[in-house]
């Protein structure tokens, strides 16, 4: 066990329950969630619902592989391009100076942050966009470490080589 396996894996399973629980929060309240997209107005109506499907399933998908560390690295890419593309939404929404109540990026994350101290609003601000960043940050970090850390890659591998 090796002081970057283990942390590498703390923050696999962290980006794994931000992604997992923010889709299953927006999955119990999925047309609360569809009105946040349309809001963005990014999308042309047509695509909003198709679209948060898609946004939904692809959190909770790819929040349960990092959480067991399955396909830890391409989940690692794909969940860096959905928060890169939260990022560029909330960008476009804050140039346009939308008037949108709710970003519909509600999550563990940001409950955390209110525990800690630091209040983090769910209209659009700068302040998500940068956490964003940080969380596309982190899944690269994940992609990118020369360890996998433990999980179900890693038991896999281990079992397939001996």
């Amino acid at each position: 066990m090796t002081i970057q396996s283990l942390l590498i894996t703390v923050l696999r399973i962290f980006l794994g329950a931000i992604l997992l629980f923010a889709g299953i929060a927006k999955l119990t309240s999925f047309s609360v969630f569809i009105a946040d997209v349309a809001a963005y107005q990014i999308l042309p109506l047509g695509l909003v619902k198709p679209s948060s499907y898609l946004i939904v399933s692809s959190e909770i998908t790819l929040g349960m592989a990092l959480f067991i560390g399955y396909f830890s690295r391409g989940a690692g890419v794909l969940s860096a391009l959905v928060f890169l593309i939260f990022s560029v939404a909330l960008v476009i929404v804050l140039l346009r100076e939308q008037p949108i109540v709710d970003c519909g990026c509600g999550n563990i994350l940001f409950s955390l942050l209110d525990k800690m101290g630091f209040s983090v609003a769910k209209t659009p601000n700068w302040n998500i966009v940068i956490i964003d960043i940080v969380l596309v940050l982190a899944s690269v970090g994940v992609v990118y470490s020369s360890q996998q850390g433990y999980g179900l890659d890693t038991l896999i591998k281990h079992v397939v080589t001996n």
